[in-house]
């Protein structure tokens, strides 16, 4: 039995091989190292990036992406591994209704319903299997990216609608100041009803504003607290103020370069095309023949048997025929799928850089110009109607233009902070500092 000990483990050893490719273990370590970081314990005043930081740890779709990576490179191994295992089997002549031990025989061969293949073929899948997780990894990357972008919207819709209560609030004091302050002008005969009723008119408008404002931040809150996988009606204090403006310090030219540098659905689907190229060579390697072996002994050691069988591909070299084919067209599938992805990111890319920019350029006009003035115009346009000089309705009219133009300050500053999130998360970097506005 001895000398039959090293064609045993040749055996053994093909059926049983697995191919492990060159980057596999650093991709199973990255993906450990994201597994290892704790979830933060949430302030009891959360800034806008304790919001980020803690949803990144706890959002439930970027738990599944995580996983989904995970479970591609699990499938490393697996599509590495021969298919084939080891099978033994026993025989026990009966001979005249009596056995015989020593005319028993051990036979030792791969399992017959699966031959053992070409050596390139699982380590080809395995290459294979690993740029799919890559895939996997960057998508994950994506995702947090997403995630981030998603919470910074979120938070800035939260935070622009208290910020819109504050402004109305303040319209609503006002407007009560000059409710009383007219009424007592009608009872004294210098303001007429109609001064009363549009005065009224307009403070009651003013609280259906506010009211239907503050209507609107229970159902902010619950899609801010679902993106940190928690109660919607979990508390988050309302901002006192808006988050501070963030300016981008990279020019046009250099967000698009670093786009397509860094990309992850297009570092992705670099991977894919990767594995597509990976997939015409497997499909080319079925033209080879798979083998399978046995070996088998009778116990008293006198007679051994070693078979070999190859199986040879002649009736499927039409259907491999096709399988490259098809292979050449994901290719192409693949590649084009990509190509298009490059030119809707930067579509996308100078959609959001325009409304930024543009943001930027309305921005410093109200802040510099339009808003002084209007703020002049309401104390004159006051000024002038407590003295008899001028009407309520051009008093009105200027608080109006005020309101509206602090309105819009406050949706254009959301609309641009949601664009920037978008910018980082096609980039996939952080390209802001904050500044005072």
């Amino acid at each position: 039995m001895i000398k039959w000990t090293l064609p045993i483990a040749i055996l053994l050893l093909v059926a049983g091989c697995t191919s492990h490719p060159a980057g596999e273990k650093e991709e199973r370590a990255r993906a450990m190292q994201m597994e290892a970081i704790d979830r933060p314990v949430l302030p009891e005043n959360p800034t806008v990036e304790d919001l980020v930081n803690y949803a990144l740890l706890s959002n439930a779709e970027l738990d599944r992406q995580y996983w989904d990576w995970r479970s591609a490179i699990e499938q490393i191994p697996q599509d590495g591994t021969q298919p084939t295992n080891v099978a033994i089997a026993g025989g026990v002549p009966i001979m005249e209704g009596s056995t015989s031990f020593k005319k028993s025989s051990v036979t030792l061969s791969n399992d017959p319903m699966a031959d053992i293949l070409w050596p390139s073929k699982p380590t080809l899948a395995a290459k294979q299997a690993l740029e799919m997780a890559k895939a996997a990894g960057v998508r994950f990357v994506k995702t947090r990216y997403e995630i981030r972008a998603k919470v910074l919207a979120a938070y800035f819709d939260y935070a622009s609608t208290a910020e819109l209560i504050r402004l109305e609030q303040r319209n609503g004091q006002l407007l009560q100041t000059m409710v009383t302050s007219t009424e007592a002008r009608n009872r004294a005969g210098s303001a007429s009803q109609i001064d009363v009723l549009k005065s009224s008119n307009e403070l009651d408008m003013s609280r259906n504003d506010l009211a239907s404002m503050q209507a609107q931040l229970p159902a902010q809150l619950a899609a801010l607290n679902a993106l940190l996988n928690r109660a919607p009606d979990a508390a988050v204090p309302l901002p006192a103020e808006l988050p501070a403006v963030h300016r981008i310090e990279k020019s046009d030219a250099d967000l698009l370069a670093l786009a397509a540098k860094q990309n992850p659905e297009l570092i992705a689907l670099a991977h894919e095309v990767e594995t597509r190229n990976q997939g015409i060579e497997i499909a080319k390697l079925q033209y080879l023949p798979d083998f399978s072996a046995s070996i088998s002994t009778d116990m008293a050691g006198m007679a051994q048997n070693l078979m070999g069988m190859i199986t040879v591909p002649f009736l499927k070299y039409e259907a491999i025929n096709a399988a490259v084919a098809q292979a050449r067209a994901n290719l192409r599938a693949a590649q084009a799928m990509r190509r298009q992805e490059v030119h809707n990111l930067n579509a996308e890319i100078l959609m959001d850089i325009t409304t930024v920019r543009d943001a930027d350029r309305q921005l410093e006009l109200f802040d510099q110009t339009i808003l002084p003035r209007l703020q002049r115009m309401v104390e004159v346009s006051r000024t002038a109607y407590e003295n008899g000089q001028s009407s309520l309705l051009d008093f009105l009219d200027s608080q109006r233009s005020l309101i509206a133009i602090q309105r819009l300050v406050v949706n254009l500053r959301t609309g641009r902070e949601k664009s920037l999130a978008n910018l980082e998360a096609a980039t996939a970097s952080v390209l802001t500092t904050p500044v005072n506005p």
